[in-house]
């Protein structure tokens, strides 16, 4: 009786503190209305197999860091690749050599997606800035209402999703 009052108390304790820094595994740090947007909020007109730099914006309003590991649109249209998602360094030489931003800059002023750390309470700011690179493989009509972001923290693995939606016809 006393052990099972001890396991209910330290599971009670446990709860309440991973609840506290958003850790519960089925709602992670970054989940909750604050990142639903919704719509279309932009069109591109490419040629089939031109890049489209899609500019995404993340933030964690959450008690703890995490790890990014990948973003891709929700209901991604076949034909339609994700090749790269990145932040840009924002230093002198890099914003003197990148004149076509977000298309001409170099991969040494890129900070890739996948294992950046995000910091606790970061606002929607330029540092949380994300470039996704969408490129439609063939002519038609791509919609995403959505992006899914995975991030983790520590050894529990987390999806949020960004309601900011994009549609591209490629001719």
């Amino acid at each position: 009786m006393v052990v099972a009052a001890v396991l209910v108390t330290v599971a009670g304790v446990a709860g309440f503190i991973l609840n506290w820094y958003g850790l519960l595994p089925w709602r992670g740090p970054m989940s909750g209305p604050v990142n639903e947007m919704g719509g279309i909020t932009e069109m591109f007109d490419v040629p089939a197999g031109h890049p489209v730099a899609y500019t995404l914006y993340i933030s964690n309003p959450s008690r703890v860091a995490v790890v990014l590991d990948s973003v891709e649109p929700v209901s991604q249209t076949p034909g339609l690749v994700g090749e790269d998602a990145w932040f840009f360094v924002y230093s002198p030489r890099c914003k003197r050599i990148s004149t076509r931003f977000p298309y001409g800059v170099t991969p040494d002023c890129r900070t890739p997606l996948q294992g950046h750390v995000l910091p606790a309470r970061q606002d929607a700011g330029n540092g949380s800035r994300v470039i996704v690179m969408l490129r439609p493989t063939q002519a038609g009509d791509y919609r995403s209402q959505a992006f899914e972001i995975h991030y983790h923290v520590g050894p529990i693995h987390y999806t949020t999703t960004i309601g900011d939606g994009f549609r591209i016809h490629a001719s």
